[in-house]
């Protein structure tokens, strides 16, 4: 646990997902958590545990994900990303580094999360992107997937999006954005909420592309919502297409720069 007036040390950390059974430490896989640990052991010269924002599963990637660590060694907070980067592997970049207080605490800090969930529809899948972009077999309605994202948009009991095995106290949160673009034959979907239950992001998505290919209707979501029911929703959509893009701790006006 964090404790008052001890320093600590926030890091940015991106990976590809692909590589790691997960963040969270597993007992012999390795994992994103495990790996900065161990790296974070060697240079201290002691056991250091690492705190995340966010326990991102097997196969999910990040570009903004949040840990916190206490160090053990007099090393100026600028170069703990050039000490750590020489130990890690290839799929794991601590990309900054800054001091906080003793008290920060990725989890309970932070006031939105930006997922974003790529997928391709209507054309071969490529050998060079298959771990990071979801292929659609068909082509499907981003106008129909905008009008039900929109009812997702504000406080709202997500317990329909929730996959079991995380309980949480409260399956209400409030979903600031939820934008779907189309470029070409790539549709991007990008949430931005205060939390997220356990596989919420990709529930989400993939009961949206159940919506685009006609399986659903737009309407069908306030239905979802209100039945508070895992089964009404859509399938959960495979992880190699989503991205912890950047974990927010500012004011309610930073909000908007967190889609960007």
């Amino acid at each position: 646990m964090p404790v008052p007036g001890v320093k600590t040390v926030k890091l940015i950390v991106a990976y590809d997902g692909g590589e790691f059974h997960g963040f969270q430490r597993q007992r012999e896989e390795p994992t994103v958590q495990s790996v900065l640990e161990k790296a974070l052991n060697d240079i201290n010269g002691a056991p250091t545990t690492v705190r995340g924002a966010g326990r991102t599963d097997a196969g999910v990637h990040a570009w903004g994900q949040v840990v916190a660590f206490c160090p053990r060694v007099q090393i100026p907070e600028e170069r703990w990303p050039r000490a750590l980067n020489r130990l890690l592997p290839p799929a794991l970049l601590v990309r900054s580094a800054e001091p906080v207080g003793g008290d920060f605490d990725p989890v309970r800090d932070a006031r939105w999360k930006h997922y974003r969930y790529e997928m391709s529809c209507g054309a071969m899948p490529s050998p060079f992107e298959y771990r990071y972009v979801h292929q659609v077999p068909v082509d499907i309605s981003v106008a129909s997937m905008r009008r039900a994202a929109r009812l997702l948009i504000g406080r709202r009991d997500f317990a329909s999006f929730q996959v079991s095995g995380r309980p949480a106290a409260s399956t209400v949160r409030r979903m600031y954005q939820l934008g779907v673009v189309r470029r070409g034959e790539r549709i991007i979907v990008d949430l931005v909420a205060d939390g997220f239950l356990y596989k919420m992001a990709r529930s989400i998505v993939g009961t949206l592309i159940a919506v685009g290919g006609g399986q659903m209707a737009p309407e069908d979501m306030r239905r979802i919502l209100d039945g508070r029911d895992r089964s009404l929703a859509g399938p959960t959509a495979p992880p190699q297409g989503l991205c912890m893009m950047r974990v927010c701790y500012g004011d309610a006006i930073d909000v908007m720069r967190c889609s960007r």
